[in-house]
């Protein structure tokens, strides 16, 4: 947008520009990359469609494609991306074999074929000639960009345990991804990123619960250095591209003339929004937000459930869109919405919402409300031998232990709802229930969910386990060694005195 075109003052601009070296800042510096995509294609199929597309190819000259022909049943899998694509085949000798290929064409409806950039499908094209200039148009030096930052370590689906049926307990950005930039093995229980695939839609952001995927540039905690900016301003969302549109301009004059107090948030991907980014900058402005444009129904969910909150506890809403002028006229400042929260690198969404709204909650209660991504854990204290299966396996700590009074803790914000506490729990008395967050002080809070008391061995009175896991294990057991007391008693010794007891009975 160009200065003095639209109602914005020096200062304006001032926040504008620094918003935007704070994204730099936090953008590494080797996102552009580039893959050479040699001119090799393998065309998978058989009928009269395939032999018309072969032949015509064999026409074009001009780029010297060099085609590989394979029939659908000798196609086993393929990996790799763009350029670099490996498919594994059955020869003539029915062993499988490997091959090399920069892109593909298929004919054919083939289950292990994902739809990676450079897998081309017949069905998507007109003709044999369009179908021809996309493969074509790829050759050369292909250039793409890095969106996505991956951790793997607080994501719910890496390397866990796979639900009854395969699939693991999270892949809400596999599921939404349009394309194959974020694609999960089953087998592996092992996410892949493609950033040659990665359209950068910033789907994947909105729903990951953990803060697993973020936007490249958009961290939490670059995002929250950008919203500290629009303290008593407005913060009008738009896309980077809107705001580079100048047809857009006679209705930003509008808007930014009907509300003085708005200021653009200038951001590559709105679509990446979820609640706590809202809610981060809701608080750190200290008013509600306007997203102007369009959004993705996932983003509108996350709209309604911070709106549904937001009036609960203010009796107004936190996010409006921009397209009704009248809603923006009566906007103005909410200096108690106002809330400085400074994330650091290694928080993630649910320690930063969590945060954030038990500065609204404070001590009231406000009743509950139905949230995706939030669940409340119920666990049978008089069977839980506080074996802490369900600790380890809750990587976002709503779930822990108190070593000093042995006792199982669970804080309602900070629960994903993935439910993996629920099959991992030895004894069977967890249960889970789904989308459901009560906005009072004890969500926010650590509540004992189990408590026992600490057993003692007999041998050397060190504590090592609780009673109600020795009692379990006595009443298994003491069938087996009702003849052998010192069996019976080395059940109730440390591992240490274990052995030596088991020695005195050897000798």
């Amino acid at each position: 947008m160009k200065q003095n075109i639209l109602p914005l003052q020096s200062k304006d601009y001032e926040i504008l520009n620094e918003a935007n070296e704070i994204a730099l800042d936090f953008t590494a510096f080797d996102l552009n990359r580039s893959v050479f995509v040699a001119p090799t294609l393998a065309v998978i199929g058989n009928g009269q469609l395939c032999e018309d597309f072969l032949n015509f190819c064999t026409k074009q000259n001009s780029c010297k494609l060099s085609i590989t022909h394979l029939l659908p049943q000798d196609f086993v899998r393929l990996s790799g991306h763009l350029g670099d694509f490996k498919i594994y085949f059955k020869d003539t000798s029915h062993r499988i074999d490997t091959l090399c290929i920069a892109q593909v064409v298929s004919f054919a409806h083939l289950e292990n074929l994902s739809a990676y950039k450079g897998i081309h499908l017949a069905n998507a094209y007109s003709d044999a000639a369009s179908m021809f200039q996309a493969v074509v148009d790829f050759i050369g030096e292909y250039a793409y960009r890095q969106n996505i930052i991956f951790n793997p370590s607080v994501c719910q689906y890496q390397d866990r345990r796979p639900l009854e049926n395969g699939e693991g307990f999270c892949h809400y950005c596999v599921d939404v991804c349009p394309t194959m930039g974020i694609a999960k093995d089953d087998t592996t229980m092992l996410l892949s990123t493609s950033p040659i695939d990665c359209i950068g839609c910033g789907k994947c952001v909105c729903v990951c619960p953990t803060g697993s995927v973020q936007k490249e540039g958009d961290t939490l905690e670059s995002f929250t250095y950008r919203a500290r900016l629009y303290k008593d301003r407005i913060p009008l969302v738009v896309s980077s591209s809107q705001w580079a549109n100048e047809e857009n301009l006679p209705i930003f004059n509008t808007l930014l003339s009907s509300q003085p107090l708005a200021l653009p948030f200038v951001i590559d991907v709105p679509n990446m929004l979820n609640e706590t980014y809202l809610l981060t900058l809701i608080q750190e402005s200290g008013a509600p937000v306007v997203i102007f444009g369009e959004i993705d129904e996932l983003v509108m969910e996350c709209v309604e459930s911070l709106n549904v909150i937001c009036e609960k506890i203010f009796g107004r809403k936190g996010v409006i869109f921009g397209d009704s002028l009248k809603d923006i006229d009566s906007l103005m400042l909410m200096p108690h919405w106002h809330y400085l929260y400074t994330p650091n690198a290694k928080e993630g969404v649910k320690d930063i919402f969590s945060a954030r709204l038990q500065s609204w909650v404070k001590q009231e209660s406000f009743g509950s409300v139905s949230m995706k991504g939030f669940g409340e854990v119920k666990v049978d204290a008089s069977k839980c031998t506080l074996c802490l299966s369900c600790v380890e396996a809750c990587n976002t700590h709503a779930l822990i232990n108190q070593t000093s009074s042995f006792e199982l803790l669970f804080k309602a914000s900070l629960c994903t709802d993935c439910g993996y506490c629920v099959p991992t729990c030895a004894e069977n008395v967890i249960t889970l229930e789904s989308r459901t967050f009560d906005l009072s002080p004890v969500s926010f809070e650590y509540v004992s969910k189990a408590q026992d008391k600490p057993f003692r061995c007999v041998e050397c009175n060190k504590i090592f386990a609780t009673h109600k896991s020795i009692e379990k294990i006595k009443a298994i057991l003491s069938p087996a060694f009702q003849s052998n007391p010192s069996k019976l008693r080395s059940l109730e010794c440390c591992a240490d005195c274990k052995v030596k007891v088991m020695f005195e009975v050897a000798k």
